[in-house]
Formats: C-alpha cells, sequence, structure tokens
C-alpha cells in the first residue's frame, strides 16, 4: 500500500504532461527531446495500434489506464466495448473528457480503482497492461489476473533492465521517489510462463519490452 501511495502521488500533477507525450501539435525543440527521451513510449503506442488493427466489435481492457489515450484511440475503431481501469482520479477525469471530446464516451467505461481490487464481471477479447508493470514491485498476481480475464490476446509492457535510457530514468524516479522496477528478457519469459501465458512474443522497443502474448 505504501508503493502505491507513492505511486499515485507521483502521477498527481503529471496528467497533462503524461497526456502532452502523444500530441503531435509540438515545437520543433520539443520533438527532438522526445526522440531523445520518450521514442520507446511513441513507438510501443504505434505497435499496441497495429497489434488492434481489427477489433470491431470486440471487448477491450486498458489497465492502468491513465488519461485514456489508448482507451479512446482504440474506442474510435468501432469495437463493442473498451473499459479503462485506474487508481488515479485525475487520471480518469482526462480518459472522460477525452472520450467526450472524441464522441466514444458512449462506448466507453471508466472505473477508479486498483486492478487487484476491483471484480469484473466479464471477460475481454484483448487486455492492455501499457506503462503499469513499471511501479509495480510483485508483477505475477497482476499477470495472473491479466490471464484469467483475457481471451484473445493480451499487449504489455515492461521496461527493460541494464538498458542505458532506463538508468537515467531510475537516478530520477529515485530523487521523485517513485519506485520503479526493470526486467531482463529471461526473466520476462520465467515470468510469464509462470502466470499462465505460453505463446507469447517479446518485442525489444528501445528502453521498453512489448510482449505480445495470444
Amino acid at each position: 500500500m505504501f508503493e502505491t501511495n507513492k505511486v499515485r502521488t507521483f502521477f498527481q500533477g503529471r496528467v497533462n504532461k503524461y497526456k502532452s507525450i502523444y500530441s503531435k501539435d509540438k515545437t520543433p525543440i520539443w520533438k527532438i527531446l522526445d526522440f531523445l527521451f520518450r521514442r520507446s513510449v511513441q513507438r510501443r503506442f504505434e505497435l499496441t495500434l497495429e497489434e488492434c488493427s481489427d477489433i470491431k466489435d470486440k471487448k477491450i481492457l486498458d489497465v492502468g489506464c491513465g488519461p485514456g489515450i489508448y482507451a479512446v484511440t482504440l474506442a474510435t475503431l468501432e469495437p463493442a466495448k473498451v473499459v479503462g481501469i485506474d487508481f488515479s482520479e485525475e487520471m480518469l477525469a482526462k480518459a472522460q473528457a477525452l472520450a467526450m471530446e472524441n464522441r466514444v464516451k458512449d462506448v466507453c467505461q471508466f472505473i477508479n480503482s486498483e486492478f487487484l481490487r476491483y471484480q469484473f464481471e466479464e471477460k475481454f477479447d484483448i487486455c492492455l497492461a501499457i506503462g503499469l508493470f513499471d511501479y509495480i514491485r510483485e508483477p505475477q498476481p497482476s499477470l495472473k489476473k491479466i490471464r484469467a480475464l483475457c481471451l484473445e490476446k493480451a499487449i504489455i509492457s515492461f521496461p527493460g533492465k541494464w538498458k542505458l535510457r532506463n538508468v537515467v530514468r531510475k537516478i530520477r524516479l529515485a530523487i521523485l521517489r517513485c519506485p520503479v522496477y526493470f526486467y531482463t528478457r529471461k526473466q520476462l519469459e520465467k515470468l510469464l510462463k509462470e502466470s499462465g501465458f505460453n505463446n507469447f512474443e517479446i518485442k525489444n522497443v528501445d528502453r521498453d519490452y512489448l510482449v505480445v502474448a495470444r
């Protein structure tokens, strides 16, 4: 609970900054900074959309949905339903506003809760967890729950261990008193198998790994 509170505190006040990462309306200097420090965030977004190119009439779950960038973008592709869950009220307020702005609020549902505590009454064709496991000390319970809820495909990101950009990131977050956890490919393979995922691909995305599990 203590670490959860530290992560929640870290994200409070950073809602607009987080959302701006995905904006295309930027000055040249910000585009350069994004390329240097955030290209993995943008690339995993692009790859996730490629994996979700055919989601018409499907149910999508976005775990740790933040301000709703993934959820709302996917909602424009005519799924049956998109559910986003996050423990930050501030993030979800932005997500709801974004859904209304893009006229997909009838497709989207946003839940303010910690993922492990919430009891879902349905399963989902596709489950996303992008940027979630960066901040979870014990990943297996959440991975097992995602596996139990997922009918077709799970798309999950993990920060890579020993990658130069993540060394800098670890120092920065330590200064800000926010916990962050990193993984090697071998650790991921073991963790995924122990969580019930047997058919998966691990993609190297700059500082991150993107897992596509079927």
